[in-house]
């Protein structure tokens, strides 16, 4: 790989892992229309064990809008230690995942470990997600009363 080709490359490792950090914090904020942005059009695929598994991202988004925007539910997305691979206009990366939900009228708070298995696309200049599997680790269940 020459100095032009490296640059490229960590060119695209820096904005898959913006793309990532901004679908948590949009995830975090509840916000749809971030979230929609961070994905490619058309066929995806979604796969978040419990939550369902989806090729559209407007039909996760009617699963998430229901089961995840309530008032007094704050969620908190922390990716890590990702390592990415990208083979010109594709990549794919593998993403830790600690994930913490408090649900204040129902006072409880919920962790999750686990990991993301991503595939991106790269599509007029911008990177998308195409796929995005999560597997969980561990979940614990805590009251906050």
């Amino acid at each position: 790989m020459n100095n032009s080709e490296k640059i490229l490359y960590l060119d695209g490792v820096h904005e898959i892992k913006n793309l990532k950090y901004r679908y948590f914090k949009a995830c975090d904020n509840h916000n749809i229309s971030q979230i929609e942005a961070c994905f490619c059009d058309g066929d995806i695929h979604i796969d978040f064990e419990n939550f369902g598994t989806f090729s559209s991202i407007q039909s996760m988004l009617e699963v998430y809008k229901d089961k995840s925007i309530n008032d007094g539910q704050i969620e908190s997305h922390y990716g890590k230690n990702p390592v990415i691979n990208i083979y010109n206009d594709h990549a794919d990366a593998q993403w830790g995942l600690a994930y913490s939900m408090m649900d204040l009228k129902k006072s409880l708070r919920v962790n999750i470990q686990g990991f993301y298995l991503d595939e991106y696309h790269k599509d007029q200049n911008v990177w998308k997600i195409q796929s995005s599997i999560f597997r969980r680790f561990s979940t614990s269940v805590q009251n906050l009363v």
